[in-house]
């Protein structure tokens, strides 16, 4: 497992993560480095059937929707996390289980003693040696993920209507911002509890920002693990 690193990207909806995560997926290879990146849901047969299931608008319940979850985690960290780590890879993971944590505890007010048993088990007990967490106030996330003007209601608070929808479902992004700011309370104590292994960074600025700030945390775990 010489140079095998575990970074996974956190954050809200709209935080960049999947552009965070394909810049670093493309500077470590332009460094000759091997590397594998997934996303959750997805990254397997199964995880990709799941994730068009649960970004549709079809009923769910929170019970099942974190079981969905769950599933698509198992089959990722089987098929593809351990081997990619057991090979000598560097994985980096667009969401992985603090997702869960901070979606479907903190978010849905699903009992957080079950999600870390869950979590335990579908992660084969694996966690990232590296967790960014790219933290934006709510309002703008969303407003970058619908791309256009959000309205809200006359209560200032807290129903969230989105103009638009895309074509790959909304399951969160249509929920009130409330419950986004309960994720990012949940996603920031997760951060603040284990701070050896999670960076928070300012998802706010350009993306050119952001990705400095990205690269910096790490390169400084690979010049760690060099040493």
């Amino acid at each position: 497992m010489d140079g095998a690193l575990f970074i996974a990207f956190e954050g809200g909806e709209g935080a960049g993560k999947t552009t965070q995560a394909r810049l670093l997926y493309d500077a470590l290879q332009e460094l000759g480095r091997p590397v594998d990146l997934v996303r959750e849901p997805g990254g397997t047969d199964l995880g990709e059937y799941l994730r068009g299931y649960l970004k549709s608008e079809r009923p769910l319940t929170p019970e099942a929707e974190l079981l969905l979850f769950a599933a698509a985690r198992v089959e990722l960290a089987v098929n593809r996390i351990k081997p990619s780590l057991e090979g000598g890879s560097i994985v980096i993971a667009d969401r992985f289980a603090a997702s869960t944590v901070a979606y479907q505890g903190y978010g849905r007010g699903l009992d957080l003693g079950v999600i870390s048993a869950l979590n335990g088990f579908a992660t084969l007990g694996r966690r990232p040696d590296l967790i960014l967490l790219l933290d934006v106030e709510p309002t703008v996330g969303l407003r970058r993920t619908v791309g256009h003007q959000m309205a809200f209601g006359e209560n200032l608070f807290r129903n969230l209507i989105p103009l638009h929808r895309n074509a790959e479902g909304r399951r969160f992004e249509d929920l009130s911002l409330e419950f986004h700011e309960r994720v990012r309370q949940g996603f920031r104590e997760q951060a603040a509890n284990a701070p050896e292994r999670w960076a928070v960074i300012d998802a706010a600025p350009s993306i050119e920002q952001v990705w400095s700030q990205v690269w910096g945390q790490v390169e400084a775990r690979l010049e760690m693990r060099q040493r």
